[in-house]
This record gives structure tokens, C-alpha cells and sequence, in this order.
């Protein structure tokens, strides 16, 4: 895909006359191709007039001027919305009669003219990619969505300047990438100005406008904005001061590392609720999910860095993605796997007390894994014939196996050789475009090694290695797919000493034959265990060495492994919980336990393993001597997999205020979750139970969420019936972060056997939620629909449902076999 994008440019660039290309849906590779070698200095300025009613119309005025090299063609604007909501059109000062088809306004090459061009549009705004809500909205474009609102050239290497003016209630604010240059106010309106934005891609261009309060804070000499609709006092009052300083701190950091000064005029951000990632990078105006901003009383540290390492992730997108941007979004990776590197590098020496390299193995390997053990794994470079597919693209091997492969790749060229090349990179290809192989060609004059050969396997392959002990008590690398690929790479093996062994192909004389398999948690693979020996000397490993013999036990248990089935792993978890103090490893031990207990346990024996995980999890709660933050982690497990009417009187009285515990206390949205899980666990009771968690809320976010949530926790059946089929309008999808809890309440593991007549349906939706959902709605739906359940008749239906189309499309095929991995693999070990 990058030779042939290169050399298609050429093609492109010495053409005469300009080819007449199709017009077809989405933004084709060709169509990219074709407007990058005739366009160059794109300008947009953008009106918008918002009313408070967010039923009405947005009505916008738009001027977009650029140059052409060749005036010989028509050329295509993308616009994904109805014909009738282009009112006029003017090119070069003659009105035209709008020529609008398959998602495109086309201008007739009569009308355009070698060098600047000016085009002057008035439109109906489109909706669905500007998150209305009663009073506010935000744009969230990537990767295709800003020509669902207004005219653009929507491809990453065509950067533009915009000026952009607001027109909003007076009781508004707002937040854009440029500077606010000025403001009127008249008759309840208030007009806003902003200053021309710094050369963004469409995908980066955004504006926040609404009910928002504003804090300003100039922070080690930069000046911020913060927009926020928090309500909690405390809440706001415990987190402002870490907010900033840890935006402040990583700009400082950037700008070191690649010596490079911050690239753009300002630097601002806002707190969405339910907002649909943890966060946007938008140049000068970041997003993020309010609550990943706003922690909760008494938050772990490993929450904590959760959010610093967002905080930092979304800064270093600054340079890498928004500063240098991929030519095209096949290397969506490229901007995504920098700031997850650059992050960790960022914030982990601000956390002395979190073992950073376990933290990393924790949080990448098992959700690389999740995918790349499956069917439907997909490699890091994936391509791309249309940006309409863009947003499949994203996933865990993006963000998972990306950061994995970088810190080998790091240690192959040395940290002080990857940072050069790092600086070399920004430099070269700053405030313009670039791909994975000029960066591999860059790093690769650090290095004797073959990193073209090396990335071939890493990055342009899907999978991951089997390591097994032949007869010789060697240790081989074995290819699943039997290509004969080599994942070259470093780890350790710890028998009575811990020793590192590099993987290049050939198998390695092991010498011991009591060893535990990648101690050091830095190798990719399936790894042989041996759960006696682990058990054995759990007491003697250190944190790192437990983390990644958990993630062993549990990959083979998920293989098959007749040493590690669900009973004798879930046995072993419940058995180390009530000894284990360090949060990260004690997170991952609650989630498998949990996650084996619903998922992989026949449900035959949940009553009779429930009462040893209930019994170890309130004997920890109950501990006053451990920090508030850890007793929560068992409090939340305790929440979910309680079974027991004695268990469940507590977790009502503790939802009710009857039952507290010393330094822990209860926000809102907790207490809506424990309503929640009373009301599917005690559907006799869930009516009360919801509507005095509804009485009891005072954030009118946080309200609207419940009422949305309603009729996925009612007991009964008929009525959520009714709201899964509600789910076929896409209006009622509009925030996707409520839809997948929705979808959790309506698939959870106790009403399974009802709500598998939705996984048919599901399947027959997802072409049209990818068409019209956010970047990782579809996975999300996907997963959401069918990963918790295990019976024959679901995987069948899965199964039929692909085998009956074959020309199905690849990526959404891929996201279907990555959310049934798990019933595929209930249905073997439950049998």
C-alpha cells in the first residue's frame, strides 16, 4: 500500500490532462490521490448558527479557497448528507446549480481555473457527527466525519487553515483550535470570531459549544482553558490543580524530547460527559471523557496514572499525529503508538511507586492478546481502499500490540538512537505528512539490523508465536500459521537464576527443566506453563514475574491447556487474592477471576464457586489496615459477581447508605452502578430500586443517562425487547458510550439465555452502525453483543451468519470473529 500510494502520486502528478474520476461514495484512495497531486493551499472559513433548540437546524456559510495545478476535471467536495441541504453554490463568482451525488458536491471544471480558486456554499449543517445534546455539542470528525457536516476535502495530507465564526445562545461557551479573536452580544446571541487556526487535517478541525463552566490557569508560563460541566464540588476542587499541572508538565516534556517548541498558537481543552473515548486530540482544543478527568473519591494509583497517561497520550499527540500526520489512514497506527509510547515515557517516573514495566504488561499484552489469539486478527498495517473503512482500522492491536512492538523496536536501535531518529522524523516531515517506511528508513541508519525485514513480520503480519519445549528441551519459536515467520525478539527465562534469551529463529538450549517462561513479561507469545511450579514459588516472584506468569496461566487456560482449565485457574485466583496487596496485579486477578467465573465456569457451578470469591472478597473489604483505593477494587468485584441472597442484602445496604465502610464513600455514578446490578440480580425489586436512584441524582447528565438506561435494566423481557429494536434508528444511538452499557445490561451473563435472539439482529446491523458510528462503535458493538454469551446456538448463529457472506466486508468480518473469540472458546471449555 505505501509503494503503491507513492508511485500512484507520481502517476498523478506528471498526468496531462487530469483523469475524470467516478463519483463514488466515501473518499477513495484515488480520489485521494488525484486531489493531493492538483490541490495545494486550502483555506476554509466556516459559519455556523447554532440554535439552543437542538432539534432545529444548524444553518452555515462556508468559503473554501484553494489552488489548482490543473484546472482540467471537475473536482469533488465530500459532503456525506442530502442534496437538499446545499441551498447555493458559487465558483469563482458564478452561481451554479449544486451538483450533489454519492456524498460529493461536484464542481464543474467549466467553472475552475488554473491557481487560486474561491468557492463560496450555503448549507444545512449536517448532524451527525456534532454530538447535539440539549445544551451543548462538540465535532468529533476522525477519521471521516467532517464532511458529514460541512464541504471539505476529507483526507489527511491535504492540510488546511480555517477561520471559523459561531453564532449561539448567550448563555454559551465555546472552545476551538484557534484563538478567540472576538466576541459581540446582541439580542441573546453572542457572535464569536476566532483567529485562523494553525494547518490541521479536516479530521483535527473542531469546536465545543454549550452550557460549559470555564477555568483559566497560566501553568510553568502557558496559558490554558478548561471547559467542564462537573457539578461536584469536591470532585472539581480535588482535581483542577493535577489537571493542569499534568498538561503543563507533559508539553514540557514533549518539547524537550523532540526539541521542538510547542507547534501551535494555544493550548485548551474540554470535559465531555460520556464522551466517546478517553480523549480527541484536537490541535488547541483536546477532548476527553470527563469522568477519565474527574476521578472519584479516594482513586487508586494506578487510576491515577490511567490519567495522567491520557493526559499525556493526548498532549504528545501534538507532535505526533497533529505536527506530523500520516499520508493516509492505513498508518492511523503510527500516531496512536507514538503517543502510548511517549506517554509511558512521560509519567512514569512522576509515579515512583508503580512498577512501571508491570503496569505496561498488565494494560498492553492481555488486550494485544484479545485480538491476535483470535480468528479475525488483523496486522498493525492494514489497508485502506476507501476512508469510509477508516474507522475499523482501529482496535488493541493498534493500541496494544503497537506499543509492544515499538519497545523492541527501541531496544534494537538503542533509546539514544530512537530518540535522534524520533527528533529526525519531526523535523523532516513537520506541519505536513508521512509513513511507517520513511520512519523505518530514518531508524534504520542507527542499526545494523534489517528493520524492513523485521517490521515485515511484526507490523505487516496479524498473530503472534507459539513458544514450545521440543524433546532436546530446546525452546523454538513455531509459526501458527506455519509461513515460517520468526517474531525476533528478547526475554527472559527465570529457572534458579533469571537469564535473557534472544529469539532469531533458532531453537534455544533451555539447560533446566523448571523454568518460568518469559519472567521479565517483555516477550510476545504463547508461552508453556507449568501451574504446580507457578504455584509453588508464587511467594518468591517479584511483582513483574507474577504479572506475567497470570497472563501465561491464563492465555493457556484459554487454549485448552488440560494443566489450566477454568476450575483449577479460578481456584488458584481466589486462592492468591487474599494475600495480594499490589493494585495493578490485583486488578488483573479480579477481572480474570471474574471473567472466568461468567464467562468460562459451566454456570452449573457458579452457585457452588460463588461463596469462596464472596467470602475473600468482603474479608479484604472488610480490612481496615489496606488503603481505601484497594478495598474498592474489591468492593466493585464484590458488586458484580455476588450471587448469594446474604450478599446481595449487603450490596443493597450498602447501595442504600445502611452498610459503610471507613475512608470509602459512594459517588452518584457509583451508586447508580450498584443499582443497577441489584436491579438485573433482583429484578422483583429493580422498579424501587431504580427510581430512588433516579430521585437520588443531581447531575442533569447523569440523569438523562439513567432515564436512557431504564428499559435495559427492566425485568421485563417485553420492555427491553422493545428497546433493543429501538436501536435500529440511529437517533437512538446518538451516545454510543450509553448504548454499549445498555447493551452490557441487556447481555448480562444472568440474562444470557433470554437476550441471545438479539445477537442475530445485531449482526445484521453492524454495516450500518459502522456506516454511521464513531471510530469504535462497531467493535464495541460487536463485543457488546456477543462476547458474554456461550451457548451452541449463538456460536452457530455466528457462524451461519458469516458463512452465508462470503464477500462480506473484510474489516467488519474480522471485528465479528474478534468479539465471538470468547463464546467460541466458552462453547469448547464449558464441554
Amino acid at each position: 500500500m505505501r509503494m503503491a500510494y507513492l508511485l500512484a502520486a507520481l502517476a498523478f502528478l506528471v498526468a496531462t490532462p487530469v483523469k475524470a474520476l467516478p463519483v463514488t461514495p466515501g473518499v477513495s484512495l484515488e480520489l485521494a490521490l488525484e486531489r493531493k497531486a492538483r490541490l495545494s493551499d486550502v483555506f476554509y472559513a466556516l459559519t455556523f448558527i447554532i440554535p439552543a433548540n437542538k432539534d432545529e437546524n444548524i444553518t452555515a456559510r462556508e468559503t473554501v479557497r484553494f489552488a489548482l495545478t490543473s484546472a482540467k476535471g471537475d473536482l469533488q467536495l465530500d459532503f456525506r448528507e442530502r442534496a437538499e441541504k446545499i441551498q447555493a453554490v458559487t465558483v469563482n463568482g458564478t452561481r451554479t446549480q449544486p451538483d450533489h451525488r454519492a456524498e460529493h458536491l461536484v464542481l464543474p471544471a467549466a467553472l475552475l481555473r488554473e491557481g487560486e480558486n474561491v468557492v463560496e456554499i450555503e448549507f444545512v449543517a449536517g448532524d451527525s457527527s456534532l454530538n447535539r445534546n440539549p445544551d451543548y455539542l462538540y465535532t468529533l470528525f476522525v477519521p471521516d466525519r467532517a464532511r458529514t457536516a460541512f464541504p471539505v476535502f476529507d483526507q489527511p495530507d491535504l492540510k488546511a487553515r480555517y477561520d471559523l465564526t459561531l453564532d449561539i445562545p448567550a448563555t454559551w461557551q465555546a472552545l476551538a483550535n484557534a484563538r478567540l479573536k472576538s466576541s459581540e452580544t446582541v439580542n441573546g446571541r453572542t457572535t464569536l470570531r476566532f483567529a485562523t487556526s494553525d494547518l490541521i487535517p479536516s479530521y483535527l478541525f473542531s469546536f465545543v459549544a454549550g452550557r460549559f463552566e470555564v477555568v483559566e490557569r497560566t501553568v510553568r508560563g502557558r496559558p490554558m482553558r478548561l471547559l467542564h460541566r462537573e457539578t461536584d464540588p469536591e470532585k472539581i476542587a480535588r482535581s483542577l490543580d493535577t489537571i493542569f499541572e499534568q498538561h503543563a508538565a507533559a508539553l514540557q516534556w514533549m518539547e524537550d524530547y523532540s526539541g521542538i517548541p510547542y507547534p501551535f498558537h494555544k493550548f485548551d481543552f474540554v470535559a465531555i460527559p460520556a464522551f466517546q473515548y478517553g480523549g480527541m486530540e484536537h490541535v488547541g482544543a483536546i477532548q476527553y471523557d470527563a469522568e477519565d478527568l474527574f476521578l472519584e473519591k479516594d482513586p487508586s494509583e494506578p487510576q491515577q496514572l490511567a490519567r495522567a497517561n491520557l493526559i499525556a497520550h493526548e498532549t504528545a499527540h501534538m507532535w505526533f499525529g497533529d505536527l506530523v500526520t500520516m499520508k493516509w489512514f492505513d498508518d492511523v497506527w503510527t500516531k496512536e503508538v507514538f503517543a502510548n509510547f511517549m506517554a509511558a515515557k512521560m509519567v512514569n517516573p512522576g509515579f515512583p511507586g508503580i512498577d512501571h514495566d508491570l503496569n505496561f504488561l498488565l494494560r498492553s499484552f492481555p488486550a494485544a492478546y484479545a485480538v491476535d489469539r483470535t480468528a479475525g486478527a488483523n496486522p498493525i498495517l492494514q489497508s485502506l481502499r476507501n476512508l469510509n473503512e477508516a474507522g475499523t482500522l482501529y482496535g488493541g492491536i493498534i493500541y496494544n500490540k503497537a506499543p509492544i512492538m515499538m519497545r523492541q523496536l527501541e531496544m534494537i536501535v538503542g533509546e539514544e538512537g530512537f530518540r535522534a531518529g524520533m527528533r529526525e522524523y519531526l523535523a523532516t516531515f513537520a506541519n505536513g505528512n508521512a509513513t511507517w517506511p520513511e520512519l523505518v528508513a530514518i531508524l534504520d541508519k542507527r542499526t545494523p539490523a534489517d528493520l524492513a525485514r523485521w517490521s515485515e513480520v511484526w507490523v505487516s503480519t496479524a498473530g503472534r508465536p507459539d513458544f514450545v519445549l521440543n524433546r532436546d528441551n530446546r525452546l523454538e519459536q513455531r509459526d501458527p500459521e506455519n509461513r515460517g515467520r520468526i517474531w525476533a525478539q528478547r526475554f527472559d527465562v527465570l529457572g534458579t537464576q533469571s537469564r535473557e534469551i534472544e529469539i532469531d529463529g533458532r531453537p534455544v538450549a533451555m539447560g533446566a527443566n523448571k523454568l518460568l517462561f518469559n519472567s521479565d513479561g517483555r516477550g510476545y507469545g504463547l508461552f508453556p506453563v507449568d501451574p504446580s511450579l507457578i504455584a509453588a514459588r508464587w511467594g518468591g516472584l517479584t511483582h513483574l514475574q507474577k504479572g506475567a506468569q497470570l497472563v501465561n496461566l491464563y492465555e493457556q487456560m484459554l487454549e485448552g491447556d488440560r494443566k489450566v482449565t477454568p476450575r483449577s485457574h479460578f481456584k488458584f485466583l481466589v486462592e492468591r487474592l487474599a494475600d495480594e496487596d499490589n493494585e495493578l496485579l490485583l486488578g488483573t486477578m479480579l477481572r480474570q477471576a471474574g471473567t472466568t467465573f461468567w464467562r468460562y465456569l459451566p454456570e452449573r457451578e457458579r452457585s457452588a464457586n460463588v461463596k469462596p470469591l464472596e467470602d475473600v472478597l468482603w474479608t479484604r473489604l472488610n480490612d481496615a489496615t489496606l488503603p481505601a483505593s484497594t478495598r474498592k477494587l474489591y468492593l466493585s468485584t464484590l458488586r458484580d459477581v455476588s450471587l448469594s441472597s446474604a450478599m446481595l442484602d449487603r450490596i443493597e445496604a450498602i447501595w442504600a447508605g445502611k452498610l459503610e465502610f471507613p475512608g470509602i464513600s459512594l459517588s452518584e455514578r457509583e451508586k447508580t452502578d450498584f443499582a443497577a446490578a441489584l436491579a438485573i440480580k433482583r429484578p422483583e425489586g429493580a422498579e424501587v430500586v431504580l427510581k430512588a436512584q433516579m430521585a437520588r441524582l443531581s447531575n442533569p447528565d447523569d440523569r438523562r443517562r439513567l432515564t436512557y438506561l431504564l428499559p435495559s435494566l427492566s425485568a421485563d423481557p417485553a420492555v427491553r425487547e422493545r428497546f433493543f429494536a429501538s436501536l435500529a434508528e440511529e437517533a437512538n444511538r446518538a451516545n454510543e458510550s450509553w448504548v454499549l452499557t445498555a447493551l452490557s445490561y441487556l447481555h448480562h451473563p444472568l440474562r444470557t439465555a433470554h437476550s441471545q435472539r438479539f445477537v442475530r439482529p445485531s449482526l445484521d446491523m453492524l454495516e450500518e452502525i459502522q456506516a454511521t458510528g464513531d471510530i469504535f462503535f462497531p467493535e464495541g458493538w460487536a463485543a457488546g453483543n456477543l462476547s458474554n454469551h456461550s451457548s451452541p446456538r449463538v456460536a452457530a448463529d455466528i457462524r451461519d451468519f458469516l458463512a452465508k457472506r462470503p464477500t462480506y466486508n473484510r474489516q467488519l468480518r474480522l471485528k465479528i470473529l474478534q468479539a465471538a473469540d470468547p463464546v467460541f472458546r466458552a462453547e469448547r471449555l464449558k464441554n
